[in-house]
């Protein structure tokens, strides 16, 4: 069970775990204007670990993420994440006047790279839509796209900004059940930036919560890999999310 407190929670990883750390933030905030965004925050994932960052709108989890993505340097505080990482954000952010294989290929130079990029696009299902424009492509499918595209660097570790929250709610759940595959086949470590209690829980190994710009819980999903929403720990969990979230679950 994780531990909420009022002040800073300090989420590194517990002992006994041999993967090595890929993400090491220790102290990290984040100011714009002199408005506080990001508060002390140390946080640690090892490789082939996948957890979920969840907070209300404006908590500063967006910031966190960028600032692992190297996109932001502009904060405070200790940080070491590997070079090689990748970014999917809610818009698949394909190129429209490329096709589908080339934008998998983006900057990869090589053979090795080309193999990489055909078979990551053939571990999402669309080894034959390699041709394809993306315009031609559902929502779901542009978002496989953006993944074998992220997982063709091999990336140790893998960011991902509300990746599904424009797709329905059948396609969501086919992309959840994909993901979980090729991130146990391939092990990156993964954060997931989320507002949906249920997919934080359905998908990760850890959620942990921004409050006000702090982490303020962090839960061990201990839960089966499949039928997790079956599991009667599913509902405790998913409640204490959510009131730690500040919502209760008649209002959910």
């Amino acid at each position: 069970m994780g531990t909420p407190t009022a002040g800073t929670l300090s989420t590194t990883v517990p002992p006994g775990t041999d993967a090595p750390v890929v993400v090491d933030a220790r102290g990290v905030a984040r100011t714009f204007d002199g408005r506080g965004v990001l508060h002390d925050v140390t946080l640690q994932i090892r490789r082939g670990e996948f957890v979920a960052l969840l907070g209300r709108s404006g908590s500063g989890k967006s910031t966190m993420l960028r600032i692992l993505a190297q996109l932001d340097t502009e904060h405070d505080g200790h940080l070491a994440v590997p070079t090689r990482r990748a970014v999917a954000f809610q818009d698949s952010r394909l190129l429209p006047w490329a096709r589908v294989l080339p934008n998998v290929l983006l900057g990869l130079k090589d053979a090795a790279g080309r193999a990489r990029g055909e078979a990551l696009l053939a571990e999402v299902g669309l080894a034959d839509h390699a041709r394809a424009w993306p315009k031609t492509l559902s929502g779901g499918e542009q978002q496989r796209v953006a993944l074998a595209r992220a997982l063709a660097r091999d990336p140790e570790l893998l960011l991902m900004d509300e990746p599904f929250g424009a797709l329905d709610a059948l396609t969501r759940i086919r992309m959840h059940r994909l993901l979980r595959e090729l991130v146990s086949r391939h092990s990156p470590a993964v954060l997931l930036v989320t507002h949906d209690v249920d997919e934080a829980v359905l998908l990760a190994d850890r959620v942990i919560v921004l409050t006000d710009g702090r982490l303020s819980l962090d839960e061990q999903v201990d839960l089966p890999t499949t039928g997790r929403r079956s599991d009667p720990g599913f509902t405790a969990l998913r409640s204490r999310l959510l009131t730690e979230l500040g919502v209760g679950d008649d209002d959910h």
